[in-house]
């Protein structure tokens, strides 16, 4: 007994079947053959009935219809009324059966299959939308050419398409999906828009394989700068990306997708792994200076020794590089880089020939103390005058010089070297404040006649009370003052440790500065005079100081202790500028 009106209609027809099959056509009468023909109107009038009939679907969830359509005669019906231009809109209108389809993966097939089925979907906006949420749904699609087909000739199927991550990925894990993508320029440019559809090209090696197949497709990727960001952030389709030289040329030649790849640490790693990568980037100018002007990029490449042997390798990278201050701070913060740099002696040369390359050197304490701690490079730095300009003119690199002994005596050595120091104003404050430095440099006539050639150099030094007290004791350097330039001598009658001694008879025993002093210049305010100073101390010996002046300024710089002008021949008045050394 039939339990509902579906079952009772597929009893009916396989009654009548069975009888017309069996009948003997041959040799019936009028009678039979008005009844075969009365079963025949009765079999076609079923049979319509239940190609009519899509209530059954209605009923049923996306397992329950699954089930339904593993038997043949099932799925045929199915794919009848699928077939039925008259059913067909019913069924893919109705949102409640199209949930279940959706859910099935036979129905899916089928219905993707049909190019009136899909044609009817894709024009139907909520069942667009319900399929585009459904990844059975979609896998279907994706797989399908026909079904493909028809979203891509919908624009406004492809633009829900390429905002969905659920039809995209579906679409990106298929070949059939992507090659019909790839094969349609608006539909691709619809996924090259969406940061989405892109999301879900580069994390499938399917997708990105087929669109770096497509010279045209990947081109547009290239020149589209959020396309290529989403790329650029996916270790697994950057790395899919450098297996192609084509691919990774394309990228190469174009400033706007380096400028793109060199801001992403992840795509910059990739990059700095492959020796073909770095190739093809270092011997593209575009490619070239976008590396060297991002911190991101070179961070990277200073910490691969793949490329900075790539680098190393290309004078012409190299010299883009050294040029960068942004390529050689990063160079400069990775020790294994410095390392690499210190141990070639071109590449040294290069490095300290650059006023960038060496302010970023210097402005970076570990890369200082890898210098100095190379004989060859400290030896070489102290006689570049570039090198030393940028290491006098940053108080990182001055701080590391003189916690080095070594490095100090070098410098102290070098007439490059402390022609640096005494321009810079940043080097003498260091130095000026450093015991062991001015110690050093008091002691060295060729450095102290650097440093009193300076007023910049000797201003610094006065102010300090430990520069003051170092000259104060040095012969070395109460002799390299006295012949320093007029210039030099007189900005320093200016200095604020600088006062005029004005002595008149009246005043002949009075001590005019208590403890340590020096004098610059002395004369006669008229005619000549033999004066007696005392008392000598320091770098100028002991006893008393005799001398004759006349009434133009000159140069005698002596060391004293309590300052007086106790007597002279004339009595003419007695002028001097006087420094406090305390």
């Amino acid at each position: 007994m039939s339990k509902d009106l579906q079952e009772y209609r597929a009893q009916y027809l396989a009654r009548i079947k069975s009888q017309l099959l069996g009948a003997d056509l041959g040799n019936a009468g009028a009678t039979d053959l008005v009844m075969q023909s009365a079963l025949l109107r009765a079999h076609s009038l079923v049979s319509s009935l239940d190609l009519q009939d899509i209530d059954y679907l209605r009923d049923m969830n996306g397992a329950a219809l699954e089930s339904y359509l593993q038997q043949a005669p099932s799925r045929a019906r199915f794919e009848q009324q699928l077939a039925s231009a008259s059913v067909m809109p019913a069924i893919v209108s109705s949102a409640a059966i199209m949930a279940a389809v959706a859910d099935s993966p036979t129905a899916m097939s089928a219905v993707a299959g049909s190019a009136p089925a899909m044609t009817a979907i894709v024009g139907n906006a909520p069942i667009t939308n319900l399929l585009l949420g459904n990844a059975t749904a979609m896998k279907a699609v994706a797989a399908s050419a026909v079904a493909m087909v028809a979203v891509i000739a919908s624009p406004a199927a492809m633009a829900v398409v390429a905002v969905s991550s659920t039809a995209m990925a579906a679409m990106a894990s298929s070949p059939t999906g992507m090659a019909a993508l790839l094969a349609n320029a608006s539909a691709w440019t619809s996924v090259v828009s969406s940061p989405v559809a892109m999301t879900a090209v580069a994390a499938s090696s399917v997708a990105m394989s087929a669109l770096l197949a497509n010279t045209a497709a990947w081109a547009t990727v290239v020149s589209s700068s959020a396309a290529l960001a989403v790329v650029a952030a996916s270790a697994a389709a950057m790395a899919v990306v450098l297996a192609v030289p084509a691919a990774t040329a394309a990228v190469a030649a174009s400033s706007t997708a380096m400028t793109v790849l060199t801001a992403s640490a992840v795509a910059m790693a990739a990059v700095a792994a492959s020796s073909s990568a770095m190739t093809a980037v270092l011997t593209s100018p575009p490619a070239l200076a976008a590396l060297a002007s991002s911190s991101v990029a070179m961070t990277a490449v200073a910490a691969s020794s793949t490329a900075m042997a790539a680098i190393l390798a290309s004078q012409v990278a190299l010299t883009a590089v050294v040029a960068s201050s942004v390529a050689m701070a990063a160079v400069a913060a990775a020790p294994a880089a410095m390392a690499t740099v210190l141990a070639s002696p071109p590449v040294l040369t290069a490095v300290l020939a650059s006023s960038a390359a060496m302010t970023a050197v210097a402005a970076t304490p570990a890369a200082m103390t890898a210098v100095l701690a190379s004989q060859p490079a400290l030896a070489a730095m102290v006689a570049s005058s570039i090198a030393m300009g940028a290491v006098a003119a940053s108080a990182a690199a001055m701080a590391v010089i003189l916690a080095s002994q070594p490095a100090l005596t070098a410098v102290v050595a070098s007439s490059v070297a402390m022609t640096a120091v005494a321009s810079s104003a940043t080097a003498m404050s260091a130095v000026a404040g450093a015991s062991a430095a001015v110690n050093a440099i008091t002691a060295s006539p060729g450095a102290m006649a650097v440093v009193a050639a300076s007023s910049t150099a000797m201003a610094a030094l006065l102010n300090s009370a430990i520069a003051r007290a170092a000259i104060w004791a040095s012969a070395t350097a109460l002799t390299a003052i006295q012949n320093a330039p007029s210039a030099v001598l007189d900005a320093l009658q200016t200095h604020p440790q600088v006062s005029m001694m004005n002595n008149n008879p009246s005043n002949l025993t009075a001590v005019f500065v208590s403890g340590k002093s020096m004098t610059l210049r002395v004369k006669n305010a008229s005619g000549s005079d033999t004066n007696y100073m005392r008392t000598l101390a320091g770098g100028s010996g002991t006893g008393d100081d005799t001398f004759t002046t006349t009434n133009a300024w000159a140069p005698r710089v002596r060391a004293y202790n309590n300052l007086c002008h106790y007597t002279w021949s004339s009595n003419y008045p007695f002028q001097a500028y006087v420094v406090n050394m305390n």
